[in-house]
Protein backbone atom coordinates (compact mmCIF):
# COMPACT_ATOMS: atom_id res chain seq x y z
CA UNK A 1 0.00 0.00 0.00
CA UNK A 2 2.86 2.27 1.00
CA UNK A 3 5.90 1.36 -1.18
CA UNK A 4 5.65 3.89 -3.77
CA UNK A 5 4.49 6.79 -1.62
CA UNK A 6 8.42 9.05 -1.06
CA UNK A 7 7.95 12.78 0.51
CA UNK A 8 10.65 15.02 -0.72
CA UNK A 9 11.28 15.39 3.02
CA UNK A 10 11.95 12.29 4.17
CA UNK A 11 14.68 11.65 0.93
CA UNK A 12 17.97 10.67 2.52
CA UNK A 13 21.66 10.38 1.20
CA UNK A 14 22.95 6.54 1.07
CA UNK A 15 23.82 5.70 4.54
CA UNK A 16 22.38 8.11 6.45
CA UNK A 17 19.67 7.23 9.65
CA UNK A 18 16.50 5.97 7.89
CA UNK A 19 14.18 6.83 11.10
CA UNK A 20 11.79 9.47 10.19
CA UNK A 21 11.32 11.80 13.05
CA UNK A 22 8.22 10.98 15.14
CA UNK A 23 7.10 14.64 15.86
CA UNK A 24 6.73 15.05 12.47
CA UNK A 25 3.50 16.91 11.25
CA UNK A 26 3.43 14.53 8.65
CA UNK A 27 3.67 11.61 11.27
CA UNK A 28 1.22 13.13 12.96
CA UNK A 29 -1.15 13.30 10.37
CA UNK A 30 -0.60 10.24 8.99
CA UNK A 31 -0.92 8.35 13.10
CA UNK A 32 -4.81 10.02 12.86
CA UNK A 33 -5.28 8.91 9.28
CA UNK A 34 -4.61 5.49 10.05
CA UNK A 35 -6.04 5.15 13.16
CA UNK A 36 -9.21 6.56 10.91
CA UNK A 37 -8.84 4.13 8.23
CA UNK A 38 -8.44 1.29 10.33
CA UNK A 39 -8.82 1.60 13.59
CA UNK A 40 -7.07 1.34 16.66
CA UNK A 41 -5.44 -1.27 15.84
CA UNK A 42 -3.19 0.15 13.41
CA UNK A 43 -1.71 2.85 15.79
CA UNK A 44 -1.11 -0.23 18.17
CA UNK A 45 1.11 -2.26 15.72
CA UNK A 46 3.06 1.06 15.29
CA UNK A 47 3.78 1.71 19.02
CA UNK A 48 4.26 -1.43 19.42
CA UNK A 49 6.86 -2.10 16.75
CA UNK A 50 10.08 -3.81 17.30
CA UNK A 51 13.20 -2.20 16.86
CA UNK A 52 13.38 -4.16 13.34
CA UNK A 53 9.77 -2.91 11.49
CA UNK A 54 9.94 0.99 13.70
CA UNK A 55 11.52 2.76 10.72
CA UNK A 56 8.88 0.97 8.36
CA UNK A 57 6.03 1.92 10.30
CA UNK A 58 7.24 5.11 10.81
CA UNK A 59 7.95 5.37 7.02
CA UNK A 60 4.45 4.10 6.32
CA UNK A 61 2.85 6.21 8.66
CA UNK A 62 4.40 9.42 7.05
CA UNK A 63 5.30 9.22 3.78
CA UNK A 64 1.85 6.97 2.66
CA UNK A 65 -0.48 8.29 4.95
CA UNK A 66 0.37 11.40 6.61
CA UNK A 67 1.41 12.80 2.90
CA UNK A 68 -0.68 11.27 0.48
CA UNK A 69 -4.03 9.76 2.03
CA UNK A 70 -4.32 13.46 3.44
CA UNK A 71 -3.76 14.97 0.28
CA UNK A 72 -6.66 17.40 -1.05
CA UNK A 73 -8.35 16.07 -4.75
CA UNK A 74 -9.57 12.83 -3.77
CA UNK A 75 -11.93 11.31 -1.00
CA UNK A 76 -11.11 8.83 1.03
CA UNK A 77 -13.74 6.65 -0.45
CA UNK A 78 -11.82 7.34 -4.21
CA UNK A 79 -8.67 6.50 -2.53
CA UNK A 80 -9.79 3.37 -1.01
CA UNK A 81 -11.16 2.38 -4.14
CA UNK A 82 -8.31 2.69 -6.32
CA UNK A 83 -5.94 1.42 -3.64
CA UNK A 84 -7.91 -1.92 -3.66
CA UNK A 85 -8.07 -2.23 -7.22
CA UNK A 86 -4.23 -1.95 -6.93
CA UNK A 87 -3.83 -4.39 -4.71
CA UNK A 88 -6.09 -6.72 -6.50
CA UNK A 89 -3.83 -6.05 -9.52
CA UNK A 90 -0.79 -7.30 -7.59
CA UNK A 91 -2.15 -10.17 -5.88
CA UNK A 92 -2.08 -8.36 -2.41
CA UNK A 93 -4.87 -10.56 -0.89
CA UNK A 94 -4.29 -9.05 2.69
CA UNK A 95 -4.27 -5.37 2.27
CA UNK A 96 -7.19 -6.05 -0.42
CA UNK A 97 -9.66 -7.41 1.98
CA UNK A 98 -8.45 -4.55 4.59
CA UNK A 99 -8.99 -2.34 1.56
CA UNK A 100 -12.88 -3.58 1.05
CA UNK A 101 -13.57 -2.87 4.13
CA UNK A 102 -11.62 0.34 4.90
CA UNK A 103 -13.41 1.59 1.27
CA UNK A 104 -17.16 0.69 2.85
CA UNK A 105 -16.32 2.50 5.78
CA UNK A 106 -15.43 5.46 3.82
CA UNK A 107 -19.24 5.35 2.20
CA UNK A 108 -18.20 2.90 -1.01
CA UNK A 109 -21.42 0.26 -1.47
CA UNK A 110 -21.63 -2.96 -2.22
CA UNK A 111 -22.29 -2.00 -5.98
CA UNK A 112 -19.02 0.13 -6.33
CA UNK A 113 -16.84 -2.76 -4.94
CA UNK A 114 -18.46 -4.89 -7.82
CA UNK A 115 -17.95 -2.27 -10.25
CA UNK A 116 -14.23 -1.37 -9.51
CA UNK A 117 -13.31 -5.14 -9.63
CA UNK A 118 -15.17 -6.02 -12.57
CA UNK A 119 -13.29 -2.69 -14.36
CA UNK A 120 -10.06 -4.48 -12.97
CA UNK A 121 -10.54 -8.24 -13.33
CA UNK A 122 -10.44 -6.73 -17.36
CA UNK A 123 -7.09 -5.64 -17.24
CA UNK A 124 -5.81 -8.09 -15.04
CA UNK A 125 -7.06 -11.33 -16.18
CA UNK A 126 -9.74 -14.23 -15.22
CA UNK A 127 -7.90 -15.65 -13.00
CA UNK A 128 -6.59 -12.65 -10.99
CA UNK A 129 -9.77 -11.25 -11.17
CA UNK A 130 -12.14 -14.55 -9.67
CA UNK A 131 -9.15 -14.41 -6.80
CA UNK A 132 -10.18 -10.80 -5.89
CA UNK A 133 -13.60 -11.05 -6.12
CA UNK A 134 -13.93 -14.02 -3.75
CA UNK A 135 -11.56 -12.32 -1.23
CA UNK A 136 -13.58 -9.42 -1.90
CA UNK A 137 -17.02 -11.37 -1.17
CA UNK A 138 -15.04 -12.96 2.08
CA UNK A 139 -14.45 -9.12 3.86
CA UNK A 140 -17.91 -7.92 2.55
CA UNK A 141 -19.80 -11.02 4.71
CA UNK A 142 -16.98 -10.12 7.31
CA UNK A 143 -18.44 -6.95 8.46
CA UNK A 144 -21.52 -7.99 7.38
CA UNK A 145 -22.04 -5.35 3.90
CA UNK A 146 -22.51 -8.45 1.68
Amino acid sequence: MAGHCIPRSSATPKGADMTLKTEDSAFQAGREMRKQLFGAGSIERLDNADDFHEPLENYVTSACFGETWTRPGLSLRERSLITMAICAALNRHTPLKRLVKCAVQNGATKEDIREVLLQTTLYIGVAGGVESWALAAEALKEIDAY
